[in-house]
């Protein structure tokens, strides 16, 4: 018995060395089997995750830096408290006024305002319910629950996953899509990417398998996941931030990630407006300073069926509007069948512009004050024309354009507002945000001109066709084609180049604006030939005038047409020009193109 042991136990001991041997020499089949005993142990073992305030964004996840105030707001007085800055999705603009402190949010339906005592105003009429706001260091959070109780505000959205004491706190948005995955197999949820590194490590890094006691080392998991909904969110390229409907929080490898699939949110209502607008706008501004134009000298306009004059400006801080309204212009273009939209501009004025779209009740004094005197004088429409903005008030702008869209919905006004095209400079172009304005106003007309401005270094057109037509082609990207006008010029630039004289080999410029009139009379003075640019789509002249060079980009009937080709051809809603007075007889017939 003892030789048949002995026996046993040597074969035993051979057929390892032996073994030994053939995996110190076949290190693929050593880590495979390294690999198999690590897939059989597979030791967990559950640590304890700190709970925290977890916002669900679509496809991104914040973790709130103030989690530990919040939930103890939650476990002493079943109040939930939101970062103000984490209401904002696609289709809610907020804004908080840190002078008169009032929030203000927008959700394209209703206008919400929360001032510091906690009362609120919807759509400008004070309501019998108070919504407190804290301030912890620099941000501010509102009272979420208080705010759900209100119809307008329950209508925003947002609700929490079932919440027990000690748990984490999970705030999502009904209306959201998020991406969900759902195992049959267990899948561990990792507290930190560390842990996380560290398990992969052990089944992957060749390293780590050769130390045989790391074979038997515990993954540190927060949850083990099985037949219940992930939801998922973005974190790096290799691992993905989960929660369970439990408010359970972690992170796994992202290989779950193209296994999941997209669970659409619910469906927004949106009313529909019936509001007075032609199916393609032909669309010219009237320049109006001192004094407004006897219509009676207004010469025949066809295939216009829009008028906007520049009768409104923003005259100070507190909202108050100037305006130089004409009662009879009002009357010619009832005459002419003309659809009304005057003109409001802010003055150009960039720090006046700054303090009054940050100011919650300037804001609420002009939007007030505009819509009175769109009723009161039947305008249908209101042109905004506001330019020269800081780029840091690009949020704010948005936000007040969303105000006033709220408001003129409820009236049934057509709301246009004038940008420039994407890209530029920072305070002419850039403090746009095209795509969300594209979403709120009705019409968003671009001013598709000055691609050479007054004072720009080098001489060139105003608005050549291949530059309207890349920058519309990018907005149409954006901005859904029918609500896109194209504005098209109706005046040139008389470029003079002068050599100068404290720089070797190098010019300066000096250009007038000039309407087509002006500008044939110039070509008639000098008997020029201009000459036809394809890629420009505009005839090109110059002649030498004592020291300078003059030189002029040729805006006619032939030229104006090719513009409004973009409009077909992109099938954009319209076009509007700068301005009436600057054109030839000959220009209004070219629009009819657009309207058949």
């Amino acid at each position: 018995m003892k030789k048949t042991l002995l026996a046993v136990v040597s074969i035993v001991i051979i057929v390892t060395m032996l073994l030994s041997i053939y995996l110190a020499i076949d290190v693929e089949k050593n880590l495979m089997i390294r690999r198999k005993i690590v897939s059989i142990l597979d030791p967990t073992e559950m640590v304890h995750q700190t709970a925290k305030v977890l916002y669900g964004m679509g496809d991104d996840a914040i973790i709130d830096e103030h989690s530990d105030w919040i939930l103890q707001k939650k476990n002493d007085e079943n109040r939930t408290f939101i970062n103000i800055e984490n209401l904002k999705t696609e289709w809610i603009s907020s804004h908080y006024d840190t002078d008169n402190f009032i929030l203000s949010i927008v959700d394209g339906r209703h206008h919400i305002q929360i001032d510091q005592l906690g009362n609120v105003k919807v759509d400008f009429k004070l309501v019998d319910h108070r919504v407190e706001i804290i301030q912890l260091d620099d941000s501010y959070y509102l009272d979420l629950t208080a705010l759900i109780k209100l119809p307008e505000g329950e209508a925003l959205g947002f609700y929490e996953f079932s919440y027990h004491s000690g748990d984490s706190l999970v705030i999502m948005n009904r209306y959201l899509p998020y991406r969900v995955y759902t195992s049959s197999d267990e899948i561990k949820v990792f507290g930190t990417i560390e842990a996380l590194t560290n398990y992969q490590e052990k089944h992957y890094s060749i390293d780590f398998l050769y130390k045989l006691n790391n074979l038997f080392n515990k993954a540190q998991i927060v949850d083990l996941i099985k037949n219940k909904p992930l939801y998922l969110f973005n974190l790096d390229e290799k691992s993905v931030l989960v929660v369970t409907n439990e408010s359970v929080y972690g992170i796994v490898d992202n290989s779950i990630y193209s296994k999941s699939t997209i669970i659409e949110g619910k469906k927004r209502e949106v009313s529909v407006i019936n509001k007075e607008v032609p199916e393609k706008i032909v669309m010219t501004w009237e320049a109006v300073y001192s004094y407004n134009p006897d219509p009676t000298t207004i010469p025949d306009l066809p295939n216009l069926n829009v008028i906007s004059p520049t009768w409104y400006e923003l005259s100070d801080a507190e909202g108050n509007i100037n305006g130089n309204p004409s009662e009879a212009y009002i009357n010619w273009t009832k005459e002419k069948g003309l659809i009304l939209w005057p003109l409001v501009s802010n003055a150009f004025d960039i720090d006046l512009t700054h303090t009054f779209l940050n100011n919650a009740i300037s804001r609420e004094h002009f939007i007030q004050a505009l819509i009175l005197e769109a009723k009161l004088k039947g305008y249908s429409g209101i042109n905004i024309d506001f330019e020269n903005v800081y780029l840091a008030d690009r949020d704010a702008l948005t936000h007040f354009i969303a105000e006033l869209a709220i408001y003129m919905n409820q009236e049934g006004l057509v709301l246009s507002m004038d940008v420039t095209v994407m890209g530029g400079s920072d305070n002419w172009s850039k403090c746009y945000d095209h795509e969300k304005l594209g979403k709120i106003v009705d019409f968003l007309i671009i001013m598709t001109y000055d691609e050479f401005w007054a004072s720009s270094p080098v001489s060139g057109p105003v608005a050549s066709y291949d530059w309207m037509l890349r920058h519309m082609t990018e907005l149409t990207e954006v901005v859904s084609k029918d609500k896109l006008v194209l504005g098209i010029p109706l005046y040139t630039r008389v470029w003079r180049e002068y050599p100068r004289e404290d720089v070797a080999n190098q010019i300066r410029t000096k250009s007038s604006a000039i309407g087509m009139a002006a500008q044939n009379a110039l070509i008639e003075k000098y008997e020029l030939k201009p000459i036809w640019d394809e890629t420009d789509q505009l005839y090109y002249a110059t002649f030498f005038e004592e020291d300078a060079q003059v030189k002029i980009w040729i805006e006619n009937a032939e030229t104006i047409s090719a513009k409004l080709d973009i409009v077909n051809n992109l099938n954009l809603k319209g076009a509007a020009s700068w301005r009436r007075g600057f054109e030839t007889e000959d220009i209004w017939p070219i629009f009819e193109k657009i309207l058949k």
